[in-house]
This record gives C-alpha cells, structure tokens and sequence, in this order.
C-alpha cells in the first residue's frame, strides 16, 4: 500500500503565510525564543510537520483530538527523554497476588473530591516520569486517608533511589523501585526539596533529611490485568499505571478518547496516574494525568478507553500499582 507523503494532510488553506503566522503565534503562546536563525528556521519546519501530522491524525475517524502543544516545535530526541518508564521486564509479584476487585459505582473522578488530586506538574527535560507517578499517587493516598494536601516531592526519588540495577535518576525508572525506598524512608515535601532536574535534565546528590519527612508508603499492590479489578482500584484511589508515549497519537493528543481503533502502541515507555474513569456515547475510558504540564493534551489529562487483556489501550493494563499510606 503506497503511503501518502505527510505534507498532502495539511489543509489547503494553510498556505505558507498562514503556517508562519500560525508559528508566530505558537511562539508567543508558548514563549518560544531561539538564538539564531537557523534554530529559528529549524524550529519552523519542525511545528510544520507537526501540523501536516495532526491534520493527519485528525482525517480519520477517530475518537479523540489531535492538536499542537508546547512540543510542537521538539525533535523526536528531545521528546523521548521524557520517557523515563525503564526496568521492567519482571514483574516482581506474580499475577495470582495482584489485587483483585470489581468497581460498586458507574464512574469515579477524584478531581471531583476537594484536595485529592494536585495540580498537574511538569516534569520537563528529564525522565523522571516515574517518581511523578509516584508522588502523586501517594499525594492522593495521604488525602483520601485523611490529611491535608501535601505536594511530595519528586526530585527525593530522582536523587535518592538512583542505583546500578534500580532507577536510574533522569534516566529512567520504575515506581515500584521508588515505593521500595518510601517503605523504609518519608518523602519530603517539594517546597522543602524542590525540583530542579526539569531544568538542568541530571539529577543532584540526594538530600534526603528525615526529619522533613510527611509520610511512609507502608505497602503497594500491583493490580490484576483486568478491566473491572482496575477500575476497583480506582475507585479506593489513584493508581500509577504505565502507558506508551512514544508515538504520534499520545504525543500530539488534545482531546476525546484514544481507543484500541487509533493505533496505539502497547509497549509502555512512561508512568502516569489514573485519577479516574467514566463512559461517554457508550465508551468506557480512564481518566489519566500526565506530568507534561497543562500545555499538553487535555489541561494535561487525557481519556483512554478501557479494554480487557494483558496490555490494554496504549499498555494501560501491564502494570497497574498504587501505594498504601
């Protein structure tokens, strides 16, 4: 099957004209300032091909959205070193002991309960992804066990539990290994061990101190690979779920529901937090926060559509955990 070149998607009205002057404003939304002219030419031709691959994405008949966001103007490189999800080929408990459930409720969404979930952060140049993932489950669980809000802090996990065979800093790693240190260490508060690996994209030398410290993790469960047992685990809390990010549908999504039918890869790369789920025109989807900021995707969520199986859409099943207080 011959394949259409990625320019004869873009709208015939986009002219050359209308695509500058639509980068122009791209630029002053997002405060998008380079320093020469070839990164500014550069930069141009990489918001283009963004959008000749929205208006791609956007000609089919699918239930979500594509759209441009502060990436627009990324290299595939500088996107994927957000894509922090590493180590996990074994899974260390087996699937007889993952918790099971099945959900009492037609829909939950914790953004709807006072306090729950935090706003939606920005991990930036850094693949730390997975100590977002689990600070914000762990956020939510303290609420929902009845204490005041407390934002965690990501950069204790990107410092201190960076070792040869575990995480791996701004490299990548894995909420599981970040659960293993806050079973035996507190995570501190962001305001008391701000985040500074967005910026700089390396982690610091770790500055744990416990006498800062809010709060253990005194167990986890990694949840059974089914729909209904999921949607369960929801329901007591957010949970930590890994996804595949990298690729055009979960890069450039802005709205709607991704489901089996769009395309996206099951092999996961990023650890995220679903916060909730619900069914629209008969279609049944998570509710998941990503650490983008509110730039990306849906004021930073998107929807993906639930399925039964080992991976779900975009891997959602595989690796489903959430912490206890």
């Amino acid at each position: 099957m011959q394949m259409l070149p990625l320019m004869s998607f873009m709208p015939q009205q986009y002219t050359d004209a209308v695509l500058n002057a639509k980068f122009a404003s791209f630029c002053a939304e997002h405060n998008k300032q380079y320093t020469t002219i070839a990164e500014f030419e550069k930069r141009a031709e990489l918001f283009k091909e963004t959008m000749a691959k929205v208006a791609q994405l956007n000609s089919g008949n699918g239930s979500y959205r594509a759209g441009i966001n502060h990436m627009s103007d990324w290299t595939t490189e500088e996107y994927e070193v957000m894509l922090g999800l590493k180590d996990m080929d074994v899974t260390p408990e087996e699937p007889i002991h993952a918790w099971t459930g099945v959900p009492n409720s037609e829909g939950k969404d914790w953004r709807e309960v006072k306090d729950v979930v935090s706003a939606v952060k920005d991990q930036g140049a850094c693949g730390s992804c997975w100590a977002f993932s689990a600070t914000e489950a762990i956020e939510s669980a303290y609420v929902i066990a009845g204490n005041d809000p407390v934002v965690m802090a990501p950069q204790e996990l990107v410092d201190c539990t960076k070792s040869a065979l575990k995480n791996h800093g701004c490299s990548g790693g894995w909420y599981y290994y970040a659960y293993q240190w806050l079973s035996k260490n507190k995570t501190m508060r962001e305001s008391d061990y701000p985040y500074t690996s967005g910026t700089t994209g390396k982690e610091t030398t770790c500055a744990y101190d416990a006498a800062k410290g809010v709060t253990n993790v005194s167990s986890y469960k990694q949840v059974k690979k089914n729909t209904a047992s999921i949607k369960a685990a929801i329901e007591l809390g957010p949970v930590n779920v890994a996804v595949s990010a990298g690729n055009d549908v979960f890069r450039n999504y802005q709205s709607g529901i991704v489901t089996e039918a769009d395309g996206c890869p099951t092999r996961v790369d990023h650890a995220i937090v679903a916060v909730g789920w619900g069914v629209e025109d008969d279609v049944e989807y998570y509710i998941v926060r990503n650490s983008w900021n509110t730039t990306w995707g849906d004021k930073g969520y998107i929807k993906i559509a639930t399925a039964d199986g080992k991976t779900g859409v975009c891997g959602i099943n595989g690796y489903v955990y959430y912490p206890i207080i």
